[in-house]
C-alpha cells in the first residue's frame, strides 16, 4: 500500500479503506488456480466480443447508418475489421491480467474502450461488462490505493461527461432531423436518458463494490490474524497451565516433606529425650523410667495418628481433584490449604508444647509479652511449627540437658518468637551432636517456608557466648 496520510473519512471511503482496515495491510496476489480462471473467461470475452461485433456490422450492411444508431460514426471497412480484433484483443489481454496487474489492466481496457469509437467497433453489451469488471478488479485488488482512486474517479467523471455529452448531441440530431412524430422523439429521449442513468449508476456501482470486495479482504485477514494471535494466547496458556501444574506438583511435594520433617523430627526426637531419661533412671527410680517409657508410648501415639491424618488428607485432597494431580490453585497460597491441612496446631497450644517438652525433661523458659490477639490460621501453624523444630534442634544440636528459652510478643503489627539455647553443656555433648546431626538443613528450611507462606520471616544466627538464635517475625494475618 502506498504510504500516504489517510485524510478525511470521506477519502478513506474512496479508497476502500475504514478505521477497521489493517493500516500495513496488503492484499496477497491471486492464486494460480484464479490466474487460469482469468485466462479462460478472458478467452471466452474475447469469442463473444468478436462474434458481437461481426453481427451488429453484418446487419448493418446494406442498411442506413441514421436509421440504426450509427450516424455518428466514419463507416471505414478496414477501421471496424482492425477494432473486430484489435479492441477484443486488448480486452482478452486486461481480463487474463486483471487480478495480476489491476491498475494497468484498467489503463489498458480503457485505452481499448476509448479506441473502440476510432475503429468502428459497434459491440457494446460485452465491451462495457468487461470494462465495469475490469473497473471492480482494480478497486478490489490493486494495493495502490492512492492511485488506483485518482484513476477510478477520474474514468467516472470522464465517462459520466461524456455519456452526458453523447446523449445530448444524439437528442438533439435526432430531434433537427428526424422526421417522427413528437410521442415518438419523446420516447427516443426517455430511452436516452435511461440508458445514461444505467452507464452511470455502472461506472458508481463497479467503483463501489470493488472498494467493499477490497474493504472485506482486509477485514477476513485482520479476522485470520486475530484467530492466529488467539490461538498461539491459547497455546501459550495451555503451556502455562503445564507449568504451573509442574510446579504445583513440586510445591506440593516441598509441603508434603516439610510437614513429614516436622511430624517425624519433633516426636522422634522427643522420643530419644525420654527414652534417655528412663534409661537414666531406670536402676535409681523405676516409677520416674515408667513415665518415660509411658511418655514414648505416647510421643509415638501422637506421631502415629498425624502421620494418619497427614496421609488422609492428601488422599482426600487427590480424590477431589480427580486425576489426583494438584490443580493450579494449590500453588504458594495453597500453603494453607493440601498438605497443610493436617497442622490444626496454633499459637493457644503453644504452652501445651512446652509442658510437653518439660515432662520430658527439657529445661524451657517460656515467657510471653504483650496482650494477646487473634492471629490468622497461617500464623499460628507458623508459630506454632518454628518453635517445635527450633526446639527440636536445640535437643538435637546442643544435647538433650540444654536449657532453652522462649519468648513470645505480640507487637504492633505482628507477633515475634524468639528462641535461645546456650549451646551444648559439655564437650561430650557436643561430640555427640556432631556424630547425630548429620548433613541437616531441612528444618531451616522448612522454618523459612512457613515464615514466608505467613507473609514474615525467620532469621537465625550463633550467638556470641554460644548457642543459637532463631527469631521469627509474623504478621497477625497476612495481607495479600
Amino acid at each position: 500500500m502506498i504510504s500516504s496520510p489517510r485524510g478525511s473519512d470521506l477519502w478513506q471511503r474512496l479508497q476502500g479503506l475504514d478505521a477497521e482496515h489493517p493500516s500495513d495491510w496488503q492484499r496477497p496476489g491471486p492464486s494460480r488456480r484464479a490466474l487460469r480462471t482469468d485466462v479462460i473467461v478472458a478467452i471466452v470475452a474475447v469469442g463473444l466480443m468478436v462474434f458481437s461485433n461481426w453481427a451488429v456490422l453484418e446487419l448493418r450492411k446494406g442498411t442506413d447508418p441514421s436509421e440504426v444508431g450509427g450516424l455518428l460514426h466514419d463507416e471505414d471497412p478496414a477501421a471496424a475489421l482492425v477494432g473486430m480484433f484489435l479492441v477484443p484483443a486488448m480486452y482478452g489481454v486486461a481480463i487474463a491480467l486483471r487480478r495480476r496487474f489491476p491498475l494497468w489492466m484498467l489503463v489498458l481496457s480503457t485505452v481499448a474502450f476509448v479506441s473502440a469509437f476510432a475503429f468502428t467497433y459497434l459491440d457494446t453489451v460485452v465491451t462495457q461488462i468487461g470494462y465495469f469488471l475490469l473497473i471492480f478488479t482494480a478497486g478490489a485488488w490493486s494495493n495502490q490505493r492512492v492511485m488506483v482512486t485518482l484513476l477510478r474517479i477520474a474514468i467516472t467523471v470522464g465517462m459520466t461527461v461524456w455519456a452526458v455529452v453523447d446523449a445530448f448531441t444524439r437528442a438533439t440530431l435526432l430531434f433537427a432531423f428526424s422526421e417522427s412524430s413528437d410521442s415518438e422523439n419523446w420516447i427516443s429521449s426517455v430511452f436516452t436518458a435511461y440508458t445514461l442513468l444505467i452507464n452511470v449508476l455502472y461506472f458508481i456501482g463497479a467503483f463501489w463494490f470493488g472498494n467493499s470486495d477490497y474493504r472485506r479482504a482486509g477485514q477476513r485477514a485482520a479476522l485470520v490474524e486475530r484467530t492466529r494471535e488467539l490461538e498461539e494466547y491459547a497455546e501459550a496458556l495451555a503451556d502455562e497451565r503445564k507449568r504451573v501444574g509442574e510446579q504445583a506438583i513440586r510445591l506440593d511435594r516441598v509441603r508434603i516433606a516439610r510437614e513429614l520433617h516436622d511430624v517425624v523430627a519433633h516426636h522422634v526426637s522427643l522420643m530419644g529425650l525420654q527414652a534417655a531419661a528412663a534409661r537414666r533412671t531406670a536402676e535409681t527410680s523405676p516409677e520416674k523410667s515408667q513415665q518415660a517409657l509411658l511418655g514414648v508410648e505416647q510421643s509415638a501415639r501422637v506421631a502415629i495418628e498425624e502421620l494418619h491424618s497427614l496421609l488422609t488428607t492428601l488422599r482426600s485432597a487427590d480424590a477431589e481433584d480427580g486425576d489426583g494431580a494438584p490443580t493450579p490453585d494449590d500453588g504458594a497460597p495453597g500453603m494453607q490449604s493440601g498438605a497443610s491441612a493436617p497442622s490444626t496446631h496454633t499459637v493457644e497450644q503453644v504452652p501445651a508444647l512446652i509442658e510437653e517438652l518439660r515432662g520430658a525433661g527439657m529445661a524451657v523458659e517460656f515467657s510471653t509479652f504483650g496482650e494477646p490477639r487473634p492471629v490468622s490460621p497461617l500464623t499460628g501453624i507458623a508459630v506454632y511449627r518454628v518453635l517445635q523444630e527450633a526446639l527440636t534442634n536445640t535437643r538435637k544440636h546442643a544435647g538433650p540437658e540444654a536449657p532453652a528459652d522462649v519468648r513470645l510478643r505480640y507487637l504492633e503489627r505482628g507477633i515475634e518468637l524468639d528462641v535461645t539455647d546456650d549451646g551444648p553443656a559439655s564437650f561430650a555433648h557436643a561430640a555427640a551432636a556432631r556424630q547425630t546431626s548429620g548433613a541437616g538443613g531441612l528444618g531451616l528450611v522448612g522454618m523459612r517456608e512457613r515464615a514466608r507462606a505467613a507473609g514474615g520471616e525467620v532469621t537465625t544466627s550463633k550467638r556470641g557466648g554460644g548457642g543459637f538464635r532463631v527469631l521469627l517475625r509474623v504478621p497477625y494475618d497476612r495481607q495479600v
